[in-house]
């Protein structure tokens, strides 16, 4: 074999080991996403007190971000992603003791500082994998092997749970065998993922975060993110949704919330990102994208909720997972087309993912709180959440076209 094919082969094998990672750091401080009426009924805790757990954790991911990405560029990103693994472990095992929620508070704290030093050296290494107009692969190739990852992992979780349903603490056994897959993916990590003392990133001061925040292609892309994200943690609620209004059991809401969440993005993020490097305007793509979100998250809201109108929410909720997961294959590869400069990828990341992901800190405790205190009623503010952001994504994607334009025309004068 010749050494530019070894290379291309060790590149590749690499791409593939960090992805599989990042489909698999996340499951536990988004245990709800798929667990969720185990979190009330194993750990006794209210829909507010899971949404303030997502608070603390969205937080301290908040406040971490800018300096997580400086890290990121100082030490090897090899010793950044198994030093947050391993903490991840760690973290779950406690996690599986049965903590009460002064402890939940802690662990998740924690969870959050694993997974910021993870994020802002993956997002990195992503974007640095292809050209600028590779873009929409490489980001949906990631979200579909990340998504095979959650499908494979969370299938084997619910078996466990199946298993155990009959123990006072069933989701216990769960968090055991995630803990020990986190040790086995550290110890795969730790032979296979190559050592690299290159330094690409420019950005090791705050003073390089400051120049990025003149930047307004960089604030673009960040509100861009927010709205979309804030529409996939309204979706979310369509676990609860399935069992609250249309009686399905939780073994089997679990199946279809595990689909939902990780099976559609197998084929739905390589596809679109595939697609919109052929059309070749990510943000045109969004925007058909975020007008089928609109229309998936009326019908939510307007299905009657009755046993027999079952299978149809199933459909629509699974047909929005699949929409919204294309537009995760696609947001960040709207950095090239709103002009953010490639050196300033790893700045404009953290600033991003500090904006972009802000609804983890304030949107889960206020839908939590509709749930609480409208009970099914709360549903119908739940997506209409998705409604609102998916509109505001389609005039946040009409800016960055109108900039990118402008910027381009200036370019060629």
């Amino acid at each position: 074999m010749s050494d530019a094919k070894s290379n291309k082969m060790t590149k590749w094998i690499g791409f593939i080991i960090l992805t599989l990672a990042a489909g698999l750091i996340y499951r536990v401080p988004y245990l709800k996403t798929v667990f969720y009426d185990n979190m009330v009924s194993d750990f006794g805790l209210t829909n507010t007190q899971i949404g303030l757990l997502m608070t603390v954790y969205s937080l301290t991911k908040t406040i971490l971000y800018i300096p997580g990405g400086i890290l990121a560029d100082k030490f090897d990103n090899r010793k950044m992603l198994l030093g947050s693994t391993g903490l991840l472990a760690i973290l779950t095992f406690w996690y599986a003791t049965s903590p009460g929620f002064a402890v939940l508070r802690v662990i998740y704290f924690f969870l959050a500082i694993s997974n910021v030093l993870f994020w802002v050296s993956f997002v990195k290494a992503v974007r640095l994998f292809g050209s600028e107009d590779e873009q929409g692969s490489v980001f949906g190739y990631s979200e579909g092997i990340r998504a095979v990852a959650g499908l494979i992992i969370n299938f084997a979780a619910l078996g466990i749970l199946g298993v155990y349903i009959s123990s006072t603490c069933p989701l216990r056994y769960v968090l055991i065998f995630y803990g020990i897959v986190y040790v086995i993916m550290g110890v795969f990590m730790f032979f296979l993922l190559p050592h690299d003392d290159k330094k690409e990133n420019v950005a090791t001061s705050f003073k390089d975060y400051i120049n990025v925040l003149k930047v307004p292609s960089v604030w673009l892309v960040a509100i861009l993110v927010l709205c979309a994200y804030s529409v996939q943690v309204a979706a979310e609620y369509t676990t609860t949704y399935l069992t609250t209004v249309f009686g399905m059991s939780a073994v089997v809401a679990g199946i279809v919330a595990t689909i939902r969440s990780y099976g559609i993005g197998i084929f739905s993020a390589p596809i679109i990102g595939k697609v919109s490097d052929k059309v070749g305007s990510y943000t045109k793509t969004l925007i058909g994208l975020f007008v089928i979100e609109i229309i998936f998250g009326i019908a939510l809201i307007a299905i009657p909720g009755k046993p027999n109108f079952l299978i149809l929410a199933i459909v629509v909720v699974l047909a929005l997972a699949t929409v919204y997961y294309a537009v995760r294959g696609v947001y960040y590869a709207t950095m090239g087309e709103a002009g953010v400069p490639v050196a300033m990828t790893g700045t404009a990341t953290g600033i991003i993912s500090v904006i972009g992901y802000l609804p983890d800190s304030y949107e889960n405790t206020i839908l939590g709180n509709f749930l609480d205190k409208y009970a099914a009623v709360g549903f119908n503010y739940v997506f209409g959440t998705i409604v609102v952001f998916a509109l505001l994504g389609i005039c946040v994607c009409c800016i960055i076209r109108f900039v990118g334009k402008r910027k381009k025309t200036q370019t060629e004068k």
